[in-house]
């Protein structure tokens, strides 16, 4: 049986299963207006589909951002971890997800990779292989919240809120170089008392 080549028809299965591992898939964008699923997200490094998660202590904002390179075939390829792999500029751990069993080859490929394997069998996701903890680039990763997530992290106390809650600040630096930086609202009140 060949099969077809509509991956997303697993995303939904995807992000229930982020969901149940306590990752946030879902934002808003048109300032609160539109929810929409984190799926497709991220302009030319597009991520199939992408969770993120608080795994900060009490006094920390950390957060983890997962990406999953999702594809329907019957066959793995070594092109596909590596492209699951190349989300690391931007995420802390990548997995490609297929609905397929994996060999040892691929499994031992993508273990050296660093990369997470998901098996999907119906609506069920078995995790194979978790992937290795990456250490994204800190710019790449503030403008994936940004522009793809909608979701920005304030200057003062570190949280991650959406983007179209937060007070944006326009600075010049000493470069004259225009700079967006973004406030929560309860920080933002606590300054205004401060006038």
């Amino acid at each position: 049986m060949k099969m077809g080549r509509n991956e997303e028809r697993f995303y939904p299965i995807l992000l229930k299963y982020l969901r149940q591992k306590g990752y946030l898939t879902e934002g808003y964008k048109d300032y609160g207006k539109t929810k929409f699923e984190f799926t497709r997200v991220g302009g030319k490094t597009q991520a199939d589909v992408v969770g993120v998660k608080d795994i900060g202590r009490m006094y920390s904002h950390e957060i983890e951002i997962v990406a999953v390179e999702v594809k329907d075939r019957e066959q793995v390829r070594v092109k596909y971890i590596t492209q699951a792999l190349g989300y690391s500029t931007f995420a802390h751990r990548c997995y490609l997800a297929m609905p397929t069993k994996y060999k040892d080859e691929y499994i031992n490929y993508a273990r050296q990779m660093g990369v997470g394997l998901l098996e999907i069998d119906k609506n069920e996701v078995t995790e194979v292989l978790t992937a290795e903890l990456k250490n994204p680039n800190e710019t790449m990763l503030a403008w994936f919240l940004r522009r793809s997530l909608k979701l920005v992290k304030c200057i003062l106390c570190g949280s991650i809120i959406y983007k179209f809650q937060a007070k944006r600040i326009k600075r010049v630096n000493i470069f004259g170089k225009e700079k967006h930086l973004y406030v929560c609202p309860e920080c933002y009140s606590m300054f205004e008392n401060i006038k």
